[in-house]
C-alpha cells in the first residue's frame, strides 16, 4: 500500500477482524495487525482521513487487554487533538 496509509490502516484493521473469528483476543497475530493498524494511521497527515479511520481503530484497541496500554493512549490522545482543529496542528510539523 505504498504510501496509502488510510488504506493499509483498513487492510490492518480488516486483518484483526478477521483473526479474531478463529483466534482469541489475546492472541499475537491479533495485537500485531492492531500495532500495524496504529502505525498505519499515525503516518495519515489529511486530518478527514484520519477521523474517518480513527474511532473504529480506538474501538479495536480497547477490546484488546494485552495490547501495550501505550498504543490506546497514543490512538485516543491523537484522535482527540484531530477532533479538536486548533490543536491538530500540532500534529503535523
Amino acid at each position: 500500500m505504498a504510501g496509502d496509509f488510510v488504506s493499509a490502516a483498513r487492510l490492518w484493521m480488516d486483518a484483526g477482524r478477521a483473526r479474531l473469528q478463529w483466534q482469541g483476543l489475546d492472541a499475537a497475530e491479533v495485537c500485531d495487525a492492531a500495532t500495524g493498524a496504529l502505525y498505519c494511521w499515525t503516518q495519515v497527515r489529511d486530518r478527514a482521513e484520519a477521523l474517518a479511520v480513527g474511532p473504529e481503530l480506538v474501538g479495536q484497541l480497547m477490546a484488546l487487554p494485552l495490547l501495550d496500554p501505550d498504543h490506546l493512549r497514543l490512538a485516543e490522545l491523537r484522535l482527540e487533538a484531530l477532533r479538536t482543529p486548533d490543536r491538530s496542528r500540532s500534529l503535523h510539523p
